[in-house]
């Protein structure tokens, strides 16, 4: 054999572990980053769900579609501006998180994250409603409305929800109270259970952008 076949032939054999350790460190890391992420209280899908929403606006009466999730890590609360307890305690808890990536800027991207409330209650909070609501918790904020698409999108997420008639003719909500993500490619994977807490947020945040670039 002449020396330049040797040479082909030694490079093949050394490339060979390379390629095997090149595959195998990022599913060691997937499995350790999924495991941190299940610790905090994080339940993952085995295969994301593309999403494609039809019929649903934000606050400021803009289409919201798949593209509005591109690029973004979104934590998705599904509740009512009437709400009494775990709507407005959730998105609080959704914007001391966001306060503490902008602190932390210089390590995090939290121009990933988006928080957004999907309305369960359409024929009370319109878009107008939703506006001055989200933005009591962070300028940054979006509320999405849908006339009919929300029960649909809402049993797909893992979200259920029921309309409960008050004594005085009025309703309110019994609903879960998960934190729904949706990933950069606008893909549901998964949702955070309660209870929640800012820090948890950052830290799954964090584990999810270490992932994603992994």
């Amino acid at each position: 054999m002449k020396p330049f076949g040797y040479v082909i032939l030694i490079a093949i054999f050394s490339l060979g572990p390379l390629l095997y350790l090149a595959k195998y460190f990022p599913d060691q890391n997937d499995k350790a980053t999924d495991k941190e992420l299940k610790e905090l209280g994080v339940v993952l899908l085995e295969e994301p769900v593309l999403l494609d929403l039809v019929g649903f606006v934000d606050h400021e009466k803009r289409s919201f579609g798949q593209d509005q999730f591109l690029g973004n890590w979104s934590f998705i609360y599904f509740g009512f501006t009437r709400c009494p307890d775990f709507c407005p305690l959730t998105m609080s808890i959704l914007a001391k998180a966001e306060l503490a990536l902008l602190a932390d800027a210089e390590k995090t991207n939290p121009a990933l994250f988006q928080g957004l409330l999907f309305t369960i209650d359409p024929e009370r909070d319109k878009p107008e409603n939703l506006a001055p609501y989200v933005k009591t918790f962070s300028e940054r904020f979006s509320g999405v409305w849908s006339a009919d698409g929300v029960d649909q999108l809402a049993r797909r997420l893992d979200v259920i929800f029921e309309k409960v008639k008050m004594d005085n003719g009025s309703y309110m909500f019994d609903h879960t109270s998960n934190l729904v993500i949706v990933g950069p490619q606008s893909r549901y994977i998964g949702y955070i259970k309660r209870p929640h807490s800012a820090d948890q947020i950052t830290q799954i945040f964090k584990l999810l952008e270490r992932k994603r670039k992994d």
